[in-house]
Parts: structure tokens; C-alpha cells; sequence
């Protein structure tokens, strides 16, 4: 006669509570890695799909390392998958200012942006730009207008990546008071020869430009005409 020996009740339940934890503790791994991605990312149209991806990712290797490896490895599964997600987030060290740029070759090009005047009352139009031109000076320069009150400025442009410091009229603006900034190249521009790269930056949906003091400002200025 063969007798069958069987778990006993008590190691059964034990397992099967130990199994639960695990699985426990994979939900609230999975649920601050959520947190902290949103927390990291901002919440934008591109992290709510990393969201979803960490989801079905981390699903899949929960599901993976349960059936071959037990509980206790797809928690770690899981957490790696997490951790590279939330670790995806965090800002490149040597990180650009700017990601896309635009040319501007003719006198009808608007660049237009709405801006918000720091503490200092001696502000400037800052904007990154690279003018392209052959000769001493380009052919072209800037004109637009604040607020309404058209400008124009003469610029002593130089080869390479700079920052434009376009000079205000005192008492333009106030401290604090918004700008509604239109610009746009004068002069003679033409595609094949003379005219102005202005860069962009996704992270900050839109052209970089800005209202800084000026005399903080490290750039190439921009004196009214």
C-alpha cells in the first residue's frame, strides 16, 4: 500500500498569504512609480504614454517572472521596470536650450509671443538667434512692436549662436505688466543669402525668448533705431 503525503492546512495558508503579499507589494511599487513619473514628467501628453507604457510593460513582467521565477522575482521584474521608466523622466545632465529652430528669410515671418516683465523696470527682449549672412553686416535687421508701439533696432550681429538684447523705450513696460511681443525682420532678407535662425525649445513651447534685465543680460545689444 502507497500512502500520499499532503501540505499540511497550515503551510497552505501560509503560502498562499505569503503569494498575496507579494502581489501586494507589486501594486504599491507600481503605484508610486506612477506618482513619481507624473511628479518628474509634468504630466504632458508624452508622460501619460509613459504612464501607460509602465503599465503594460511592468504587467508583462510581473506576469513573465510569476509563472517562471515565483512572486518574490516579479516584484523585482517589476520594480526594475519602474525604476528605468521614472529614471527616463529626470532631465539630461548637459541638457540644451534649445531643440528646434526656424528660419526666417522674409519681411512678412511674425514671431510672436507673449511675455512677462521681471521686477527690474530696464528690461530688454532677449532671443537666441544665429544669423546667417556673407558680408560685414547682414542685409536685414529687426522691427516689430510691443504692446502695440512699433520698434525697430539696430544690431551689431556676429557669426555663430547669440542672444539678442533688443533695447526698450523707458517706461514701456512696468514691473511686472505683460508684453505682447511681435518681431520681424526689416531690410533686405533673402533665403539663399542673408537671413535669421531663431531657436525653440519644446520645453518651453515656443520660441527662447524672454524679458531680462539688462544689465544682467550677456548678450549681443540691440539699440533702438
Amino acid at each position: 500500500m502507497v500512502a500520499l503525503a499532503s501540505s499540511p492546512p497550515q503551510a497552505a495558508s501560509r503560502s498562499l498569504r505569503g503569494g498575496w503579499g507579494w502581489t501586494v507589494a507589486a501594486g504599491v511599487v507600481l503605484l508610486v512609480g506612477l506618482g513619481l513619473r507624473l511628479v518628474l514628467g509634468g504630466g504632458g501628453v508624452g508622460d501619460r504614454s509613459a504612464l501607460a507604457m509602465m503599465v503594460l510593460l511592468g504587467g508583462a513582467a510581473w506576469l513573465a517572472a510569476r509563472l517562471f521565477g515565483g512572486p518574490r522575482a516579479a516584484l523585482i521584474a517589476l520594480a526594475v521596470v519602474v525604476l528605468l521608466v521614472d529614471l527616463a523622466a529626470l532631465p539630461p545632465r548637459n541638457q540644451t536650450e534649445y531643440d528646434d529652430l526656424e528660419a526666417f528669410y522674409r519681411t512678412d515671418q511674425t514671431l510672436s509671443a507673449q511675455l512677462t516683465a521681471p521686477g527690474d523696470a530696464n528690461v530688454a527682449i532677449a532671443l537666441l538667434v544665429e544669423p546667417m549672412y556673407s558680408g560685414a553686416q547682414p542685409s536685414f535687421g529687426l522691427a516689430g512692436d510691443v504692446n502695440g508701439q512699433p520698434l525697430a533696432w539696430t544690431c551689431a550681429f556676429q557669426h555663430g549662436v547669440q542672444r539678442l538684447a533688443l533695447g526698450l523705450p523707458p517706461g514701456l513696460l512696468a514691473p511686472g505688466q505683460s508684453a505682447n511681443v511681435h518681431l520681424h525682420l526689416s531690410g533686405s532678407p533673402a533665403r539663399d543669402g542673408d537671413y535669421l535662425v531663431v531657436y525653440a525649445s519644446s520645453r518651453l513651447g515656443g520660441f527662447v525668448i524672454s524679458l531680462d534685465p539688462v544689465e544682467s543680460s550677456n548678450a549681443v545689444r540691440c539699440s533702438s533705431a
